[in-house]
C-alpha cells in the first residue's frame, strides 16, 4: 500500500490567503487594505510588504485569532485526499508553530479527511526525516521537496503555486490536485501491475 505524504500550507490550506486577510481586515487600523489584495508572487512577498511589527502581529495575535484554523481549503484538496485514501495511506506532514497545533488539529478534524497520520513539525524539522517514510510526497516548498529527496526514495511532486513559480527542483511538478491524484493513481496501477 502506498504511503502518501501531503503538506498542508500551500497544498491543502490557503495560508497565504488567510495571512493576507488577517493583515488587511483583522489588524487594527490596517494600512494594507489595497496592498495585500493580490495573491503573493514570491516566498517573502507578504513579509516584504508589511512593517516588521505587523509581521510579528501575524505570528502572535494572528495565530491566536485563527491564522491556522479559519483559512480556506485549496480547490480540489478534499476530493483529492479522499481519492488518494483509496490508493494508500495519506499522511499530513506540515510545519506549524507550537501555538497553532490545536488549531491545526481542529481544522483537520473539521474537514473529516481520511488520514492515516499527522506529523506536526514545530521546529522546522527536515520533512525527509519523518519515519516511516513515504512512497510519494507533495509539497509547495522546494526546500521540503529537496529534503525528502535527499533522505528517502520517495517520488516527490512540487505543487506549483504563484510563490514558487520559476524555482526549479528535481522531481516532478503538478499544477492541481486532479493532476497529482492522476499521477498517484498511475503509480498505484503500476504497483498492482
Amino acid at each position: 500500500m502506498l504511503r502518501i505524504g501531503i503538506d498542508l500550507d500551500g497544498c491543502c490550506y490557503e495560508w497565504e490567503r488567510t495571512a493576507r486577510y488577517i493583515l488587511r481586515e483583522v489588524l487594527p487600523n490596517s494600512p494594507y487594505k489595497e496592498v495585500l489584495k493580490q495573491e503573493s508572487t514570491g516566498w517573502d512577498w507578504i513579509q516584504e510588504r508589511v512593517l516588521p511589527g505587523h509581521w510579528e502581529y501575524l505570528w502572535k495575535e494572528g495565530v491566536a485569532q485563527g491564522l491556522f484554523r479559519h483559512g480556506h481549503v485549496t480547490t480540489g484538496a478534499i476530493q483529492g485526499i479522499r481519492e488518494l485514501a483509496t490508493l494508500g495511506e495519506v499522511i499530513v506532514v506540515t510545519h506549524r508553530p507550537k501555538q497553532a497545533v490545536v488549531d491545526t488539529l481542529a481544522w483537520l478534524a473539521y474537514q473529516q479527511l481520511p488520514l492515516s497520520g499527522v506529523h506536526l513539525l514545530t521546529n522546522e524539522e527536515n520533512k525527509g526525516l519523518v519515519r516511516p517514510g513515504f512512497d510519494v510526497f507533495l509539497d509547495d516548498k522546494p526546500k521540503n521537496i529537496n529534503d525528502v529527496r535527499n533522505n528517502s526514495s520517495a517520488l516527490t511532486y512540487l505543487m506549483r503555486r504563484p510563490w514558487n513559480k520559476g524555482i526549479s527542483v528535481p522531481g516532478d511538478e503538478v499544477h492541481s490536485w486532479a493532476e497529482f491524484v492522476g499521477k498517484v493513481r498511475d503509480l498505484s496501477a503500476i504497483q498492482k501491475g
